[in-house]
C-alpha cells in the first residue's frame, strides 16, 4: 500500500472518529439539558406542592357566619384539594397547575377582604347594639330612679294625707247623782272613760267631717267592747272600735274630747288608747287606773 492511501485512510478514520465524538458530546448535552430541565420541572413541582399546602392551610383558617360564602369556601377547598392530587400524581402540565393555583389565591384573597369587612361591619355593629343597651339601661335606671322618686313623693303625700293627734289628756270618768261629772284615777269609781287630744292643722288633708275610731286596750290585753261604736279596718281586717265619735275638720287644731261608757267594772292597771280615722291609726296614749 502506497503512503498515499494509508495516509488518506487514516484522514477518513480520524474525521469519522472526530465526527461520532462530536455527536457523543451532542447527545451528553442533550441528556444534561434533558436532567437540568427534568430538575427545573420537579423542583417547580415541589415548591407549587408546598404553596399549595399552605394555601389550603389558609383556606382552612376562613370561617364566617354568611351561609352562601361559606359554601362558596368550601368549593374552592374541593378545588384545591384536588389541584393537590393533580401535583402529587405528577399527571398535570405545571404550567396549568400554576394557573390554577393562582386563580385559587386570587379567590382566597377576595374572601379574607370580604370576611374582614364582614368582620368590621358585624364589629360596628355590635358596638352600636351595645351602645343602644348602655342607653336603655340608662333609661330604665333613669326611670327606676324617677319610680322611686315618684313613690317616695306619693309616699310622702300620702303620709301627709294623714291626720295626726298630741296633746292627750285621759282621766277616768265618775258620774254623781246630780249629773256631774267629776275625774277620777280610780278604777272602782270610773264609770266612763275621757280623751281629750288635738287633732293636728294639715293643710294637704281635706276639711269635712272625719269619724274618729278609738280602740282602747285593757290591761289584760282586750278590747274594751262599745256599743254601736261602729268597725274600721287594721291591715285589711275589720276590727270592733271602742267608742267612735265624728267631727268637723276645717284644716285647723281641733281640740277633741271622747267619752267611753264602761260596760261593766273597770280593771286597775294601764289601759292603751288608740286613735284612728280613715283606717289608718293617728295617735295614741295611755291612761293609768289605781
Amino acid at each position: 500500500m502506497s503512503n498515499k492511501v494509508y495516509i488518506g485512510t487514516i484522514a477518513v478514520l480520524v474525521a469519522i472518529l472526530g465526527y461520532m465524538a462530536y455527536l457523543l458530546n451532542q447527545k451528553n448535552e442533550t441528556i444534561v439539558y434533558i436532567d437540568r430541565e427534568k430538575n427545573a420541572v420537579m423542583d417547580e413541582r415541589d415548591l407549587l406542592l408546598m404553596d399549595l399546602e399552605n394555601m389550603k392551610m389558609a383556606y382552612d383558617t376562613l370561617q364566617t357566619d354568611n351561609a352562601d360564602m361559606q359554601s362558596k369556601i368550601e368549593e374552592q377547598q374541593e378545588e384545591l384539594a384536588s389541584l393537590l392530587k393533580k401535583v402529587k400524581n405528577r399527571d398535570y402540565d405545571i404550567r396549568k397547575l400554576k394557573a390554577e393555583a393562582e386563580t385559587l389565591r386570587t379567590i382566597m384573597k377576595g374572601y379574607i377582604h370580604q370576611i374582614d369587612s364582614l368582620q368590621q361591619a358585624n364589629d360596628r355593629l355590635i358596638a352600636e347594639n351595645q351602645a343602644e343597651r348602655n342607653r336603655a339601661n340608662q333609661a330604665e335606671s333613669r326611670s327606676q330612679e324617677l319610680e322611686s322618686d315618684l313613690s317616695k313623693r306619693n309616699e310622702i303625700i300620702s303620709k301627709g294625707s294623714v291626720l295626726s293627734t298630741g296633746s292627750y289628756s285621759n282621766t277616768g270618768i265618775n258620774l254623781r247623782s246630780s249629773g256631774k261629772q267629776v275625774d277620777t284615777d280610780r278604777a272602782s269609781r270610773s264609770e266612763m272613760l275621757k280623751s281629750c287630744f288635738t287633732v293636728r292643722k294639715n293643710a294637704i288633708v281635706k276639711s269635712g267631717s272625719k269619724t274618729l275610731y278609738l280602740r282602747i286596750i285593757a290591761p289584760d290585753g282586750s278590747v274594751l267592747p262599745g256599743k254601736e261604736s261602729g268597725t274600721f279596718t287594721i291591715d285589711g281586717k275589720p276590727e270592733v272600735a271602742s267608742v267612735s265619735r265624728e267631727i268637723d275638720y276645717q284644716g285647723q287644731d281641733t281640740d277633741v274630747c271622747v267619752y267611753y261608757t264602761a260596760q261593766g267594772e273597770l280593771k286597775k292597771g294601764s289601759y292603751k288608747i288608740y286613735v284612728y280615722e280613715s283606717n289608718n291609726l293617728i295617735g295614741q296614749s295611755d291612761l293609768v287606773l289605781k
